[in-house]
């Protein structure tokens, strides 16, 4: 009897399943916000195809992009039946990195973004200081390079050169305005040169 029972629930989900794909298939995809990465790149990665069961697309396809580093955010949506909306929200690079990538401003380090990113030039040795750098870069907007080392920061502007071994000491020397000539900062004291 059970046997029996299970064959015909089977039978049923069976029929169900298949009245999904010819009653309710995906007509329509629409993919939004997207800027650096291509529409069909971004399908090829979730599996959303035209004449899918509408039905059974579930948000669990977008684990794959949401690992993707250019990917800040991204949900699904069925507005009607037959359309799939993918909606994206990009992070957008900000300093360009001497590698060719670039740090967003949440300090994602975004593969071939340094074209795109309008912040100044990093260059350095060692780990990337990245929370640093940030600070560094919007403390000084007016900066067009940003330098570090184990010994310390540079910060380049067109009207000059300021050096702490610290970040936090050229943040709190912003608030004096955009260095002029050579500024080298201490805990102890500041030094400029023309």
């Amino acid at each position: 009897m059970w046997g029996m029972r299970l064959l015909l629930a089977l039978l049923l989900a069976a029929t169900i399943y298949v009245a999904s794909l010819v009653l309710f298939p995906v007509e329509h995809i629409v993919v939004m916000g997207n800027q650096h990465l291509k529409t069909e790149e971004i399908l090829a990665r979730t599996q959303l195809y035209a004449g899918e069961p509408w039905l059974w697309i579930r948000s669990d396809r977008l684990q794959g992009l949401r690992r993707d580093p250019w990917v800040a955010e991204a949900r699904l949506e069925k507005p009607r039946v037959g359309e799939v909306r993918l909606i994206l929200r990009e992070r957008e690079p900000f300093l360009p990195l001497a590698d060719g990538n670039a740090l967003a401003t949440d300090g994602t380090v975004l593969p071939g973004g340094a074209p795109m990113a309008k912040g100044p030039r990093v260059e350095g040795e060692g780990p990337l200081p990245v929370q640093d750098l940030l600070a560094l870069a919007r403390a000084y907007p007016e900066a067009t390079r940003l330098r570090y080392t184990p010994a310390g920061f540079w910060v380049e502007t067109p009207q000059g050169v300021a050096f702490a071994p610290e970040a936090q000491l050229l943040i709190k020397y912003a608030q004096a305005g955009v260095p002029k000539g050579r500024v080298y900062l201490y805990s102890w004291g500041v030094s400029v040169s023309p």
